[in-house]
């Protein structure tokens, strides 16, 4: 009876997509009861259905379903793209609308759902038109009083992969069991339960993967939370997407009239190529569509003076530091030189200090003459209370709703000590910061420059413009200021959101910042990848510092590189701190990522087998294919991915790690390890030079403990 009264909605002849070849998808459909706000989504697939959702909006402060407006339909009609051209997906695209009316502070919620024939996801968004002023906290494009998602099998069969609001912070990957614990719901940034911008439901053997991301980043972040609301019943799930405040607790004040318009994101399920591909592909999908068509641009490899000398770099250090690589590494591509914080007299006022005597731009000039790159580091949202002009006007600094205390050991946000923020929704806000970095940039003259210190810019708090979210203000005031400055000029973002202005920048960080070398203390007893558990599965604690906790970030942020924004990692070392093994694990892991390629050592005083690593030009070579190698077993229940395969036309290589305390053997399967469907090739090691034989389809490896072998596959 109740299939009778639903209504499925077929938008194309070939719904089933009987596959003609194995590369055939299958185009989700709607399913929906006249009248009613409620609906499902669907594929070809007993299981990939996500049931009971029905949208929601938060009218001061309290969640009304969309069931209560007075008029509900559903339209298919003609409509406007939500999402960019694909050139993997060319179908015919259709339109379906809920449309409810009727409301006594809204007259018109819309959801609309993109679909197009032959594409394994849709896009959706929500608008809604005002009737009377309310606070908005939030729209729920769909949320559930019960499992919307029900698991076959065994639910340890099944992870959940949460991106986290923050690029710098590593998302969450867990087993569904894991969603009841007191870890999922906790985070800094966002909560391990919740993917902000991005989450997936994935089934690594049978190659399934549902996947829930962000094509825009202009109202707030779409937020997809999981819980388990049947306890100790781990196959039955619930999601929800919430366009909304990260911890909901920001509103905003919405007038009559107004019509507010949240990001579309993407519903898919994939079911036909391994889940890294589908992760690679999500990131396709969203660059295509947040970078606006902005090229990115990669800096020369080179060096960052914040790892060895923080806030205490001189003039004289730095120009040293740059004499030295410019007679002893400038040949092998080493080219940048970036001055990073502590350049300023205070934290968030740009004065310089009496360590540089000449000034910033006798740096710059200096760096010129020798053929090498200038690199500086700013704050572009923050500044400080003792600025003359912001004590002029003290309307344009944000006010948080809540302050989080500062650990003074946390190297990361230690940082941030002493600054404030400024306030983009103020309209003087975004034309000063403009003119303000302008001036720099003309006084100074970079080719290079690291922003900064985004969060306090991003904080949920009380704004001038009341009206306006914290990415309205954030992507208003750092648009403004990219636009004043030079279009060649290659700009990093550090310590912000992963969306946000994206086209802005040429590329992002991607992972916290690295220990400094020879820092130790009762809190911080190592200084490298010997810091607390080195390998586990996810069910275990993760590790918190050091280059595995490093290594964690970077792969599972790999789907970002060349397609949201070029990925930038903390900078590497080589020093005596680390074994040679290490320190071969930590150039590798980032000379793979294809990215920002920086060093932190005090480079003039390196003995010579570390300088020479520094030499390399093999492993150089890799960093400057610009590609990121995708961690292969990611998603197989391992805490830090040992497996790494880098892919170009020309060029194959697969990198394994031992991130473990002991020696390793291990026999590597070509097919399911390292997904190659040929065993005829010439295999050879980057660092050493080192040959290796194939048997049996099989590679056997004896690795020490924190080493890595990075091998290159030569067809033959």
């Amino acid at each position: 009876m109740i299939a009778m009264q639903m209504k499925k909605l077929v938008f194309f002849a070939y719904l089933t997509l009987i596959a003609l070849n194995s590369n055939a998808f299958v185009t989700p459909t709607i399913l929906f009861k006249d009248k009613e706000a409620s609906y499902s989504i669907q594929w070809n697939n007993q299981f990939a259905q996500i049931n009971n959702l029905v949208p929601e909006i938060k009218i001061n402060g309290v969640w009304t379903s969309a069931n209560q407006f007075k008029s509900i339909k559903w339209e298919k009609k003609e409509g406007t793209r939500l999402s960019e051209n694909n050139q993997k997906y060319t179908g015919k695209v259709d339109y379906l609308y809920l449309i409810c009316e009727g409301h006594p502070f809204v007259d018109n919620l819309t959801i609309v759902f993109e679909i197009m024939e032959g594409r394994p996801f849709l896009v959706m968004n929500a608008s809604l038109q005002v009737a009377n002023n309310f606070k908005l906290g939030g729209v729920r494009l769909f949320n559930s009083n019960k499992e919307n998602i029900v698991l076959p099998g065994n639910s340890k069969d099944w992870v959940i992969f949460n991106e986290s609001a923050s690029a710098p912070h590593v998302g969450a990957i867990m087993y569904p069991y894991q969603l009841n614990t007191k870890k999922a719901k906790q985070g800094s940034y966002s909560k391990a339960n919740t993917g902000v911008w991005l989450s997936m439901l994935i089934n690594d053997s049978k190659n399934y993967a549902f996947s829930f991301a962000s094509i825009a980043g202009e109202l707030w972040p779409n937020n997809f939370k999981w819980e388990l609301p049947e306890e100790g019943n781990f196959n039955k799930l619930r999601i929800s997407a919430r366009s909304g405040a990260i911890f909901e607790k920001e509103e905003i004040w919405v007038t009559v009239g107004k019509k507010i318009v949240t990001d579309a994101f993407l519903v898919g399920f994939w079911d036909n190529q391994r889940p890294t591909q589908t992760l690679l592909e999500t990131g396709v999908i969203i660059g295509e569509n947040v970078r606006k068509g902005k090229p990115m641009r990669t800096p020369d490899p080179g060096w960052s003076s914040w790892h060895s000398y923080g806030r205490n770099i001189t003039e004289k250090q730095f120009l040293k530091t740059a004499d030295f690589i410019n007679n002893n590494l400038k040949e092998y591509g080493w080219k940048t030189v970036q001055l990073d914080g502590g350049w300023w007299n205070n934290p968030g006022l740009y004065s310089v200090n009496d360590s540089f005597p000449n000034g910033i731009r006798y740096l710059a000039n200096n760096l010129t003459a020798k053929g090498l790159k200038f690199g500086l580091h700013v704050s572009p949202l923050s500044t400080n209370a003792t600025d003359p002009i912001i004590k002029q006007h003290p309307d344009w600094i944000l006010r948080p709703i809540s302050t989080k205390k500062i650990d003074q050991n946390d190297d990361e946000m230690a940082t941030t000590i002493g600054r404030i923020y400024v306030d983009g929704s103020h309209p003087d806000v975004p034309p000063f910061s403009a003119a303000r970095y302008q001036q720099m940039i003309e006084s100074y003259r970079p080719s290079f420059m690291k922003w900064d210190h985004h969060y306090g810019g991003l904080d949920e708090g009380i704004r001038y413009d009341s009206t306006m979210t914290f990415m309205q203000a954030h992507n208003k005031t750092i648009r403004a200021i990219r636009s004043a400055l030079p279009e060649d000029l290659i700009v990093t973002r550090s310590m912000g959101y992963i969306f946000g202005a994206l086209e802005c920048y040429d590329a992002i960080r991607i992972g916290q910042d690295i220990n400094h070398p020879g820092i130790k203390s009762a809190n911080e007893p190592y200084t490298n990848i010997t810091y607390g558990k080195t390998l586990g599965t996810i069910e275990d604690d993760q590790v918190e510092k050091g280059l595995v906790r490093f290594a964690r970030t970077a792969a599972q942020n790999y789907y970002i590189h060349k397609n949201i924004a070029i990925c930038d990692p903390d900078a590497f070392f080589v020093s005596p701190q680390y074994t040679i093994d290490e320190a071969k694990c930590h150039m590798t892991l980032e000379a793979i990522m294809g990215g920002l390629f920086f060093f932190g050592d005090k480079v003039e005083s390196l003995p010579t087998e570390r300088l020479n690593l520094l030499k390399n030009k093999d492993i150089i070579a890799v960093n400057k294919l610009g590609v990121h190698a995708i961690p292969l077993d990611l998603f197989t229940g391992v805490d830090i991915p040992t497996i790494w395969k880098l892919e170009t036309k020309d060029r194959l290589i697969i990198t394994i790690f031992n991130w473990l305390d002991n020696e390793v053997s291990k026999s590597y399967n070509l097919k399911t390890d390292f997904e190659l469907n040929s065993s005829k090739y010439k295999l050879t090691e980057l660092w050493t030079k080192n040959n290796f034989n194939i048997a049996l389809d099989k590679l056997t490896l004896n690795q020490p403990a924190h080493s890595v072998k990075i091998i290159e596959f030569l067809k033959y």
